[in-house]
């Protein structure tokens, strides 16, 4: 962790009256990625890789390992405080619903694996403090994809750039936007 907080530059970011209305809400992103070969030992999008990759990313949206706080001059700040990090919530579960389970149901809602969660509104979290992203990485059965299911306040970059930093090529239903691309963690 210490190499990661020597990436992340002291900053208070000042909150427009947008930030602050958009902040009570949280709108989930989900993201399906099929994996492209059979073998169910095939090591597709390692967590490992997720896990560096998701760190990657918040070296470029800082503001998400922050804390929102009052500023000296009254407004709401994120307080980006290299020693004092807000970590996201990072989750890593095993589902038993298969990605063809998915495709069938054309990616509903109730097809999604029942670990598929994160709160209605920013939540605080373990740590006591509301956390300003969440992320839970989903393996299907059978390794045969991933999900991951993430809520990120006003901040949809960041968690694609997650899935673009592990692997860039296994994009599956819903479209996305690219946003970056690299092989960098292949």
């Amino acid at each position: 962790m210490e190499a990661f907080a020597s990436t992340i530059k002291a900053q208070q970011i000042a909150l427009s009256a947008w930030d602050m209305s958009a902040s009570h809400t949280n709108i989930p992103y989900i993201y399906y990625f099929k994996n492209p070969s059979s073998d169910p030992a095939d090591n597709f999008m390692p967590l490992d890789k997720m896990r560096a990759s998701f760190l990657k990313a918040l070296e470029e949206f800082p503001i998400l390992v922050g804390h929102i706080t009052v500023g000296k001059d009254g407004r709401y700040v994120v307080d980006v405080d290299p020693h004092n990090l807000n970590m996201p919530e990072y989750l890593e579960s095993q589902s038993t619903v298969h990605f063809y389970d998915l495709e069938k149901a054309r990616f509903g809602w109730d097809a999604l694996p029942q670990a598929a969660t994160v709160g209605a509104f920013p939540t605080v979290g373990v740590s006591g403090v509301i956390k300003l992203a969440n992320v839970n990485i989903i393996r299907l059965e059978e390794n045969s994809g991933l999900v991951l299911f993430s809520f990120a306040a006003g901040c949809k970059a960041a968690l694609l750039k997650t899935s673009y930093h592990a692997e860039p090529t296994t994009l599956t239903a819903p479209p996305l936007v690219a946003i970056c691309q690299t092989t960098e963690c292949r």
